[in-house]
């Protein structure tokens, strides 16, 4: 009986879906307002259905594979947006500033994972293909997010190997939603988990570099030995398959991948002066600049500027853990203006230190390779902050960097970039498809 009722409700689904499919492919071109309120977006059962019949895809590079959960993404051409074709990039744009984009309510994910099984396979997070390699090979990865959990949820399925590891850190201000939605999610993992100290992040302040270091400290506990630590932000995204990233680590070799900057480029008006919180009623702290003189940075430390996300090695992370001198130079960090762009870049390049995995040369000369971002250069999306939130017009380029992640993208801004990513990602997964290594085996960082 039980049996029968499952069948029914499984073919009761799929008619809806087609009925849904019908409707929109047939209803009138004068479709009234009302109508016209339908986002043409994917919905979420049709973006990760389950094909149980073995179908066939063809994917990027032309390579017919079995369909399985699949990213494919229904509104627009995906495949021709990404080689840059105008006309699908056009008709992408006007799709999306004609309709608006369905976003997965924080709360919903409670009654999602009410079943943990039906969650990971309607959402996405089964059937992944893992080489041994990649097995032996784990990475450890933290996210920090503060709202939209859909997009957080979107950035994990995208990095998500049952050997990994994985820390999220919910700002401690965020709505109650978030933190319900993202506990709900991590119970449905053994190697999710949400970080056990919590920070009310300010921009640009101390807090933000803590939170990282509170991931680390807890990833350092657990029972796995993860080879590399990855910080991202839940608005970043990966252009390398996991495949991909463990071979380029590998070649690493236990070297870091940490930006580092000096001269002109440094802003010295960030640790010249102490910087203070000054707290508002009934909102978030913020930093302001005294006119007191910081001292120099202990044991002889050179400054140097770098950025809040990197690759780091798991020696380099019991470093900063441990290390006296690691936690001498944070305590100095207190009262920098961004300090995650300065802590990381000053142990990495300080030769004297000896933290595991350091650059001993000038740092200037070196490529950084964790995280591509767009500073003043041309944007097909739109600048917040002095950074470009992609938009579909700049996947072309994206897809052919070296780096290993992009930052950034909005889950509502131009939606269909993030979902032609995430089937392009998807595809060159299922292909195997692995970038020309010899780039990376000529990086001056490496350890040999």
């Amino acid at each position: 009986m039980l049996r029968y009722v499952r069948r029914k409700t499984a073919v009761f689904t799929v008619c809806i879906v087609v009925c849904f499919v019908w409707i929109r492919v047939n209803r009138p071109s004068s479709c009234n307002s009302d109508c016209e309120k339908i986002s043409f977006i994917q919905n979420t059962f049709m973006q990760f259905s389950f094909n149980r019949t073995q179908t066939l895809i063809e994917t990027h590079s032309g390579k017919v594979l079995p369909k399985k959960h699949t990213r494919l993404v229904t509104a627009v051409d995906c495949k021709r947006i990404i080689e840059g074709q105008k006309d699908e990039i056009a008709n992408a744009t006007k799709k999306m500033k004609k309709h608006s984009k369905n976003t997965i309510p924080d709360a919903e994910y409670l009654n999602l994972t009410s079943d943990c099984k039906a969650y990971k396979k309607v959402r996405g997070f089964v059937d992944f293909i893992v080489t041994e390699e990649e097995k032996q090979f784990p990475i450890a990865y933290s996210i920090l997010m503060y709202q939209e959990v859909e997009q957080m949820e979107r950035l994990l399925r995208a990095i998500y190997r049952p050997h990994n590891i994985y820390c999220i850190h919910v700002d401690l201000s965020s709505p109650k939603e978030v933190h319900s939605a993202v506990n709900a999610i991590t119970g449905c993992f053994e190697n999710v988990f949400v970080v056990s100290k919590k920070e009310t992040v300010v921009y640009a302040g101390f807090s933000r570099l803590q939170a990282d270091i509170n991931c680390m400290t807890d990833l350092l506990q657990k029972n796995r030995e993860w080879r590399y630590f990855i910080n991202l932000p839940s608005q970043q995204y990966p252009i390398k398959t996991n495949q991909e990233i463990v071979k380029i680590l590998q070649i690493y070799n236990g070297a870091n991948d940490i930006e580092g900057l000096t001269g002109n480029r440094m802003l010295p008006h960030r640790f010249k002066y102490v910087y203070k919180y000054v707290h508002r009623n009934g909102g978030k702290s913020k930093l302001i600049r005294t006119n007191v003189t910081k001292p120099d940075p202990p044991h002889n430390i050179t400054i140097v500027k770098g950025s809040a996300y990197g690759i780091f090695s798991r020696n380099f992370v019991r470093f900063v853990i441990h290390d006296e001198r690691a936690q001498d130079l944070l305590e100095w960090c207190k009262e920098v203006l961004s300090p995650d762009e300065y802590y990381w870049a000053m142990l990495n390049h300080n030769p004297h230190l000896g933290a595991p995995g350091g650059y001993k040369g000038p740092p200037d000369k070196k490529r950084w390779l964790a995280v591509f971002a767009k500073w003043g250069e041309p944007c097909q999306g739109k600048y917040v902050r002095g950074v470009c939130v992609f938009g579909v017009g700049d996947l072309h380029e994206l897809v052919g960097r070296e780096e290993l992640f992009v930052n950034k993208f909005y889950l509502t801004y131009q939606p269909l970039a993030l979902d032609c990513m995430e089937e392009w990602l998807y595809n060159r997964t299922l292909n195997s498809e692995i970038v020309d290594l010899d780039f990376y085996r000529k990086l001056p960082f490496i350890l040999k």
